[in-house]
């Protein structure tokens, strides 16, 4: 006699940590506007779809900022390499997050090394002495009276953070990746056998992104370089039911 199946719901789910958006909805132009006080370019704002638009480190920093007592905040490195996340950029968007990888005092980009001297006196306050590479984290962004380069302040959240760590070092060639360690960080391997490339400069500053390629980015780019394909993506904790 053939034995009866029962259905049963246990099927292999993707887990969700984090729902995620961009600025999208009625909250945007609010960031819009908070964020143009500090920040007049690369960022755009289209009434009709409710969507802000635009991505660089420091505009990444400043909505961190706004959103963080919302319990929301800008994608991580971590966050990076979640499908969910990834699959947003539909080949078409890049995604910044608000970091600042701090590689070498050598920089070749002008504004880039009027602001390695601001971070300089950061970095020393937190490890105690200038260690590079490190990566930055933490920090908001304001107007600032010395409008040489970027022409704003690193202002220090009460999570500020510096994290050296050799991985760090930029490279002359690709490395990939599938998960991330305690500190966020990137677990690399020379072989080929990953999710995830990392791409990244071998010195001065570098932002940290997800190309329409699905490749994480850390070149040596201006960190207020941005386009109308760029964003900021929100994310928030799922909390579980009980």
């Amino acid at each position: 006699m053939t034995k009866k199946l029962k259905i049963i719901g246990d099927f292999n789910f993707e887990e969700r940590r984090i729902v995620s958006s961009f600025v999208e909805g009625k909250g945007a132009e609010y960031i819009y506007k908070e964020v143009l006080k500090t920040i007049k370019t690369g960022v755009w704002y289209d009434p009709r779809t409710e969507r802000m638009d635009g991505g660089s480190t420091l505009l990444a920093a400043r909505v961190d900022s706004i959103v963080r007592p919302l319990g929301i905040r800008v994608t991580n490195l971590a966050d990076l390499i979640r499908p969910e996340i990834r699959r947003m950029t539909e080949g078409e968007y890049h995604f910044v997050t608000p970091d600042i990888i701090f590689r070498s005092m050598k920089d070749n980009f002008e504004p880039n090394r009027i602001l390695i001297e601001k971070l300089v006196p950061l970095v020393e306050e937190k490890l105690g002495v200038l260690k590079l590479p490190c990566l930055i984290s933490g920090f908001d962004v304001k107007p600032s009276k010395d409008k040489r380069g970027y022409g704003v302040e690193i202002v220090p959240r009460s999570d500020f953070s510096v994290l050296y760590d050799g991985r760090l070092v930029g490279r002359n060639y690709t490395e990939v990746f599938s998960c991330v360690d305690r500190n966020k960080l990137p677990m690399l391997s020379h072989s080929k056998f990953g999710i995830v490339s990392w791409q990244s400069a071998k010195d001065g500053l570098s932002s940290l992104s997800l190309g329409r390629s699905g490749n994480i980015h850390s070149y040596g780019s201006g960190l207020m370089t941005s386009s109308e394909n760029g964003r900021i993506v929100l994310v928030k904790d799922v909390v579980e039911k009980r």
